[in-house]
């Protein structure tokens, strides 16, 4: 069978039968290689046996190649991962002359034994980043908008990596430009900067609380001395449920109005917003008629502005 030409891809550096000769050395020095790996593989099954399934293994693998690999000066998880591969490929089902890395890359695929030497239609021969794309794993080069991604999402797991590359990343205009052009960009990086507002406005809160508590009992005796608009004691729970709902909407609107970024709303939030102060208003109109007059009864236009809707 005659064997195809290897034409040099740099033929300012290389003739055709250096390259080819190159090639040749390093196919050699890979099958080497993969020999070695599958090797060790089967070594470490010889001295420790698969078991079956259900099966109680007293010695177990992980003590006896931790002490072999030490022994042999090897990492065990390296030797681990050869074990694996071998175990997956039994020795019939290996391919001459694709790397074990090939191999590994397909080891979960239940079809592997086939598709080893029956490369999918499009791929002239394995590579181990084609291996790696089409059994679904992250490729060492990605080529695809999607496989960089993955790879970026892999690399930036830890918090603060990503936090770290997110602020190298803005620094630059066009990449700022686009992320902000983004509505859902700019709705979560608003959300993330009002809930930080609020945090930092806790922990001053807390601190003003902690540098006047040499000032509260006096104030607390200063309002001990008023004279209650309500006697507490006394009133019903509808009045104290009253009160105290007012209280809470006036200590929240207090709260959050000075922490309002106005110029980050669109129009429509704003007709939003007023839309429900206006049934807000309506609701307060309706209950000070109730408390003054005792006539609950909801006229027709009241009944519309409370059942309508946010815009």
């Amino acid at each position: 069978m005659a064997t195809s030409k290897i034409t040099s891809p740099f033929p300012q550096r290389f003739t055709d039968r250096q390259w080819a000769r190159y090639v040749k050395q390093g196919k050699g020095l890979v099958e080497e290689e993969t020999q070695i790996q599958f090797r060790l593989g089967d070594l470490t099954l010889k001295m420790v046996p698969v078991q079956r399934p259900g099966a109680n293994n007293q010695r177990g693998v992980f003590p006896v190649l931790d002490r072999y690999a030490d022994e042999i000066g090897i990492n065990v998880h390296t030797l681990l991962t050869y074990r694996h591969v071998a175990t997956a490929w039994p020795p019939e089902h290996r391919a001459l002359g694709v790397s074990w890395s090939i191999h590994k890359a397909l080891d979960a695929r239940e079809d592997r034994f086939e598709l080893i030497n029956n490369p999918p239609r499009g791929t002239v021969k394995w590579t181990e980043d084609r291996a790696l794309s089409f059994a679904g794993r992250l490729p060492h080069r990605p080529l695809t908008k999607a496989e960089k991604l993955d790879r970026v999402r892999v690399l930036l797991e830890q918090d603060e990596n990503a936090a770290e590359a997110v602020s190298e990343l803005i620094k630059r205009p066009d990449v700022a430009h686009r992320i902000m052009s983004n509505e859902s960009n700019k709705r979560i990086l608003y959300r993330a900067h009002h809930e930080q507002r609020l945090q930092a406005a806790g922990i001053r809160q807390a601190a003003a609380y902690e540098e006047e508590a040499d000032e509260e009992e006096e104030v607390t005796r200063e309002v001990r001395r008023r004279e209650p608009a309500v006697d507490y004691t006394r009133a019903s729970s509808e009045v104290l449920e009253l009160i105290g709902m007012g209280t809470s909407f006036l200590v929240e609107m207090q709260r959050l109005i000075p922490e309002l970024h106005v110029a980050e709303f669109t129009d429509r939030e704003v007709r939003a917003v007023l839309d429900n102060h206006r049934r807000i208003r309506a609701a307060l109109d309706w209950c000070d008629t109730v408390v003054t007059t005792g006539e609950k009864t909801m006229d027709e236009e009241l009944a519309r502005i409370l059942g309508e809707g946010d815009e």
